[in-house]
């Protein structure tokens, strides 16, 4: 589902931004830098039924901080009485994945499970503030197992900013989706909508300017933000083009700027890069066509010199001819002045 993904995606993209999260839920605070490694969310089950078909189960989130402590986060929309039966599971093949050692003070094997917690988006009055479950072991001892359940429709904007639960901020429009009905004794206007995504915005504003918040990861909000827009406003085009409008970036952002920037040289570079292998193949053509012109103003200058010399030879020719034909003339009028007959 589209908001099990948002919670993947910002944990993804920028997992310290579970830290003030994992204070509110358990009181541990991680200062900026903490080693976060996220773990795979698949386990086998295998060793809960090693003659049953191969399995396996699939949880939400999954990391190892500090290398040392372990947590484990599910995103789940409507209160659900067996949750608590799942997370046990989820946990105990965690544990049992991750954690299981040598006990070297007692004997045997020892595993943790991780801290957990159960991320609720969807206001409800049904949602209890923990999980619980009573869990008998064979020998008659007892063990409460309970994890929190955060509500995220339980915190203001203004907590959710002074407690920088930044990560809230995707799920936030679900609180206004009750008013999206028409036949409600007070539907949602569009001044309203626009109060409250204007808070949104000045809001993020703020994580930027303090520091909680690099310009990219403000841009993957407002993302993540239209995203959920999208989903729960998909009938209310007015609303949507409302929320559309405050969100698309008016001024460029910095990051956003650098991209385009370095795109465009990029994009200048090769069409450099072009222009100069065009301006040397044109140069290399206009010495082809200067050598041609050359070579054919020498053929020219060589059928000049041919034709001069042509000439020269046909009017030696012709001289020599007439001076032949002028011998010869000479030579019938002695044949015919001796009365020698001329046969030819």
């Amino acid at each position: 589902m589209l908001w099990d993904e948002i919670l993947k995606a910002i944990v993804d993209a920028m997992p310290e931004q579970l830290f003030p999260l994992i204070k509110e839920v358990y009181g541990k605070d991680y200062p900026k830098g903490t080693p976060i490694t996220l773990l795979a969310t698949e386990s086998s089950t295998y060793r809960e039924a090693p003659n049953a078909p191969p399995g396996s189960r699939l949880s939400d989130i999954a990391l190892l901080v500090n290398g040392a402590e372990y947590y484990h986060l599910e995103c789940q929309m409507h209160n659900d009485q067996d949750m608590v039966i799942r997370m046990v599971a989820y946990d105990l093949h965690f544990a049992m994945q991750y954690t299981v050692a040598e006990d070297h003070e007692q004997g045997g094997l020892v595993m943790q499970f991780p801290r957990s917690a159960v991320i609720y988006p969807e206001k409800s009055s049904h949602i209890p503030d923990f999980l619980r479950c009573r869990i008998i072991f064979q020998d008659a001892s007892e063990h409460i197992y309970q994890i929190p359940a955060v509500k995220i429709q339980s915190y203001s904007l203004q907590e959710i900013h002074e407690k920088h639960l930044t990560l809230f901020i995707p799920y936030v429009l679900l609180r206004l989706r009750p008013k999206l009905d028409p036949e409600r004794k007070n539907p949602l206007e569009k001044k309203e909508l626009t109060a409250f995504v204007d808070k949104v915005m000045i809001l993020l504003k703020d994580e930027v300017e303090q520091g909680y918040l690099t310009q990219q990861e403000y841009d993957d909000y407002i993302n993540l933000f239209r995203r959920a827009a999208e989903k729960i406003l998909e009938k209310h085009a007015e609303f949507l083009m409302e929320v559309d409008r405050m969100t698309k970036p008016l001024i460029e952002l910095p990051s956003v700027l650098q991209k385009r920037l370095y795109a465009e040289i990029d994009s200048l570079n090769a069409d450099k890069e072009a222009l100069a292998t065009d301006i040397e193949a044109l140069t290399a053509d206009k010495e082809a066509l200067s050598a041609d012109k050359e070579a054919l103003a020498a053929d020219k200058e060589a059928l000049a010199a041919d034709k001069e010399t042509l000439a020269a030879d046909n009017k030696a020719l012709t001289i020599e001819l007439a001076d032949k034909n002028a011998e010869l003339a000479r030579m019938r009028e002695l044949l015919e002045q001796y009365h020698i007959p001329v046969t030819a």
